[in-house]
């Protein structure tokens, strides 16, 4: 039976169960059951997938799978299976102690040394597989006979066999090499034929049985000499000798000359031509598909047109390479899959592959995705993302050469370097795409940008045409056009600050925790029109959500300006090392969130990393850890502000370091051999910040010198796993840590040095310094524990100290709370002493406010400063929808509305401003939705609300 009509009838969870280890998507993603199940069908028809998991698997692995293969259509009942498997091991385990040394052969020695390979620790492991498999290939052992010495009652005895047996079938059952169906245990058609292969079966009993009697007696006794076995006795005992013998059938036949086979294939009616392999090849296969069985049903053979070739996209010595890497078992899936000879050395194999048809897109998809991530791990390409995506890599593979420069490019600086790498990475690279290669809007892109350098100007075309890019993307354009970037992310951010320096910010991301989507947005922002309808759609949406907006708040700032301005100056002098902090208070709804949102769109407008955190039972302020683990979660840079821009900042700090050095040293790249020397200038320059860096936490530098080295080899894991101990996780294995070099996790006595590290990283990679905007203090009062209420105080005064005295050089920290906060003596502020004393205003005045103390207080809001908020909002509206607001909500109407809601509250608001401009915007929706409808037709006559106060009080 085919594998597709066998699990069209299994459920989702045993798809699931049987996907485990062949869909890695299973773990995060709800893939459809379609492309599940083509995944498994895909792991379970490769050779190299079904060798891994049966090539040393215990006995009696190969007694299961035998008997079940020299079943009538790979099928046998589960009842009475387990007492066959057991005589069958039994059997296996005499003929194994009968073994005698035949031509030359050593088995005793191979049985020693796979006894001992099982002994060391129950299973064997890759390097052991490997040493078995030379040491079979250097005593002429068989497959066959490998899997019969493993029987070897020495051997057997290390394990309790009918224990074995459920372990060993479930194991089978969960890969699906063994499925089920109708109360029997079968094996698919295209999982036979790979655990054939894998066995040494390449033909079955029967099948060699009928090959072996086509020969003569003659040919029988040369064969018999050759492999010093007894010659007499009749012709079936002769066939039952090589048979028992397990000698493979092409060896068999190999002994017999050309003119011997070519005239069996005469008798027989099989195709003659070829090579001597080609013909044994081609008896074996006649033979196997039983074709001698129904000669006589055959139809006539139908002449077929050869099919068209497809079009190829490598260079052809390229592609050749491609598949010299490809092993045994990667060559033989895409032949057998594609119906092609199976035989032959790995030159032969490559050349039908090369002759064929189908084009090199065609070949690798026919490969698994693993075998794929290991071909890129051979060409140093990234090996994440899905299977298209390393097809693609592959495709768009360019051998590290010394490019030719484009014209007229001058001081185009492109470094690329490894730590502790110098073999991947030797030779500087400049761009050099040929000017017939060049991107379809290369001649725009080039004139609207002289400034940029022509590895920016083709990302930009290429981009321009694609509207998006994913990262993906980028190192296909990277590796196709000679780009020289392995720093992806940095040169993206590096590119976006100058398109924003130019007042063209035409590239804007969208991100998927560290994966970034770049996007094309020119059209939105050609028309000043356009852009100022997009940014007044955005800040309505935003309030008829009840959440502040994201951007041009400035648009709707009303009144505080000393304390913008005040703020505003602080944050621009922490670009001098220097370190502040600021609380701001303030009832609900006076605008602390607001105006913290606008600090921190004034920060990334001039180029200041940003963090923002909300207090809450998550993230506390009792956990140093945890507040740190939330400071990098809210990260974010003036290119990158939808999540967490750790990687980011990471990758812009090295890439600064390697221009700054090209800089330093004018080393011209143009010229012969001075790309080693920059190597290596550049590669100490990085070694003498990391040293700096370990002055101030040693493992953060030994973090980050497995995260440069991941990147410039391209081992995702390791960069994956550097970024993760650096954001604080506990959840790394003992391997990860080793492979990183550093030991145990964040600790609470290791938060503020890190904390200086990552500003001293920020500050390197050319951002301002950082603000941090610690949003909800009041939340502190709500802890259920008083001790968790005083670790959270005691930590906002170790934050205080270390901005008040300089330790946090390049930070501002601003922290909000309400007046509650402030005041309560039990749960509050004051309920800490010596943060109280640190805080809290000594001496107040009724008439004059500094804004230089510790505390700026926001008063809340009246009705003037509600009147203006209201007119902003609806002129934007507006704009937004393209609509006469004016004339349906015009200004009397609003002070009207005003009024109401201020009625019995003299002139402060009695509401909260967030229920209260979503109310303002229903009713301008109302308006604009319904013609003729204004807004004052929602006002209510002065008894209606008298009514209204009343039925509240």
């Amino acid at each position: 039976m085919k594998l597709l009509n066998i699990l069209e009838n299994y459920d989702t969870v045993l798809l699931d169960q049987l996907s485990a280890d062949k869909v890695d998507e299973t773990i995060n993603l709800r893939l459809p059951q379609s492309v599940i199940v083509q995944e498994i069908i895909s792991a379970l028809s490769s050779q190299s997938y079904i060798s891994d998991k049966i090539l040393y698997g215990k006995p009696p692995t190969f007694a299961i799978l035998n008997l079940i293969l020299q079943s009538p259509d790979f099928m046998t009942e589960v009842e009475g299976f387990q007492a066959r498997v057991l005589d069958y091991v039994k059997e296996l385990s005499i003929r194994a102690g009968q073994t005698k040394s035949t031509h030359e052969k050593n088995p005793h020695l191979y049985m020693k040394i796979l006894k001992k390979a099982w002994e060391n620790d129950g299973i064997i492991d890759k390097s052991e597989g490997y040493i078995l498999e030379l040491l079979r290939n250097e005593l002429g052992i068989w497959d066959r006979e490998h899997f019969m010495l493993m029987h070897d009652a020495s051997i057997i005895s290390l394990w309790n066999i009918e224990q074995e047996y459920y372990l060993v079938r479930n194991h089978l059952l969960t890969t699906g090499i063994i499925l089920t169906h109708e109360n029997k245990y079968l094996i698919a058609d295209e999982v036979a034929v790979q655990i054939r292969k894998t066995l040494g079966i390449e033909i079955m009993d029967d099948s060699y049985k009928r090959l072996l009697n086509s020969l003569n007696r003659e040919d029988l006794a040369l064969i018999l000499t050759f492999y010093q076995l007894n010659i007499s006795g009749t012709k079936d005992a002769m066939i039952g000798r090589l048979l028992n013998s397990l000698i493979p059938p092409a060896e068999v036949l190999g002994q017999l000359h050309l003119e011997t086979l070519r005239e069996l294939c005469r008798r027989e009616n099989i195709q003659i031509s070829g090579a001597k392999s080609t013909v044994i090849a081609n008896i074996i296969q006649f033979f196997d598909e039983d074709v001698d069985l129904r000669k006589d049903q055959l139809d006539e053979p139908t002449i077929s047109l050869p099919p068209e070739p497809e079009p190829r996209e490598m260079d052809p010595e390229i592609y050749i390479k491609v598949l010299t890497i490809l092993t045994g078992q990667q060559l033989y899936d895409i032949l057998h899959q594609n119906a092609l000879m199976t035989s032959g050395s790995k030159e032969e194999k490559v050349k039908r592959i090369l002759d064929c048809h189908l084009s090199e897109r065609s070949i690798l998809n026919f490969l698994r995705k693993e075998d794929l991530a290991q071909l890129c791990r051979k060409f140093i390409l990234p090996i994440s993302g899905s299977k298209q995506e390393l097809v693609d890599r592959i495709l768009d593979y360019v051998p590290f050469t010394t490019p030719v420069n484009l014209p007229e490019e001058k001081d185009n600086v492109i470094i690329k370097d490894t730590l502790n790498t110098p073999e991947v990475f030797s030779e500087e690279l400049k761009v050099g795409t040929d000017p017939t290669t060049l991107p379809l809007n290369w001649d725009e892109i080039n004139s609207m940008f002289p400034s940029l350098g022509n590895d920016e100007k083709i990302v930009l075309a290429i981009l321009k045409e694609a509207k998006s890019i994913t990262e993906q993307d980028l190192t296909r354009i990277v590796t196709k056009h000679k780009l020289g970037w392995f720093l992806h992310k940095a040169h993206m951010a590096e590119l976006m600050a100058k398109l924003k320096r130019e007042d063209k910010p035409y590239i804007q991301i969208k991100s998927i925790q560290n994966a970034n989507i770049y996007q094309w947005t020119a059209n939105d922002i050609a028309d000043n029109q356009i852009l100022e309808k997009k940014s007044a759609r955005d800040i309505i949406d935003a309030l008829r959500h009840g959440v502040v907006p994201r951007n041009n708040l400035s648009l709707l700032m009303v009144g505080q300006q000393t304390a913008r301005k005040h703020l505003s100056d602080i944050l621009l002098e922490v670009n001098s090392n220097k370190s502040h902090f600021k609380f701001i208070r303030g009832q609900y709804g006076s605008g602390k969130t607001f105006l913290c949102s606008w600090l921190k769109e004034f920060a990334l407008d001039n180029e200041f990393a940003v963090s923002f955190m909300n207090i809450s039972h998550d993230q506390p302020l009792s956990d140093l850890p945890i507040f740190f683990s939330g400071l990098i979660n809210g990260l974010r840079t003036p290119e990158k502000t939808d999540s967490s821009a750790l990687v980011d900042i990471l990758e812009s700090w090295l890439l600064n370091i390697h221009n700054k050095t090209a800089r330093i040293e004018g080393i011209e790249l143009s010229q012969t051999g001075t790309q080693e020397n920059l190597s290596r200038i550049v590669e100490n320059s990085i070694e003498v910040e990391l040293a700096n860096l370990s002055d101030i936490e040693p493992g953060f530098s030994q973090a980050l010198r497995a995260f440069y080295k991941g990147k410039a080899m391209g081992n995702m894991e390791l960069v994956s796993n550097a970024v993760a101990w650096i954001m604080g996780s506990k959840s790394l294995s003992s391997q990860a840590l080793r492979d990183i070099g550093v030991r145990g996790y964040l600790e609470a006595n290791n938060v503020f040095p890190r904390m200086r590290a990552i500003l001293e990283i920020i500050s390197g990679a050319r951002y301002k310094g950082l603000l941090l905007l610690v949003d909800e203090l009041e939340l502190v009062r709500k802890f259920p524990h008083a001790r968790q209420r005083e670790l959270a105080l005691e930590t906002l005064r170790l934050l205080i100290d270390e901005a008040g005295r300089n330790a946090l050089p390049g930070c501002l920290i601003i922290f909000t709370g309400t007046d509650e906060f402030f005041e309560d003596e039990r749960y509050g502020l004051k309920s800490y002493e010596a943060l109280a004393e640190r805080v809290m205003t000594p001496f107040t005045h009724d008439s004059f406010v500094s804004m230089r103390q510790p505390i700026i207080s926001l008063e809340s809001l009246d009705q003037n400063r509600l009147a203006n908020v209201l007119f902003k909002i609806r002129d934007l509206y507006g704009i937004a929808y393209n609509w006469d607001a004016q004339q349906f909500a015009n200004d009397s109407s609003i002070l009207k509305l005003i009024e109401e809601w201020t009625v019995f509250g003299e002139e402060s608001i009695d509401r909260k401003p967030r229920p209260v401009l979503r109310e303002f915007i229903q009713m301008l929706d109302l308006c604009e939705e319904n013609k003729g409808v204004d807004l004052s037709q929602f006002l209510k006559t002065k008894q209606e609300v008298t009514s209204e106060y009343e039925l509240t009080k």
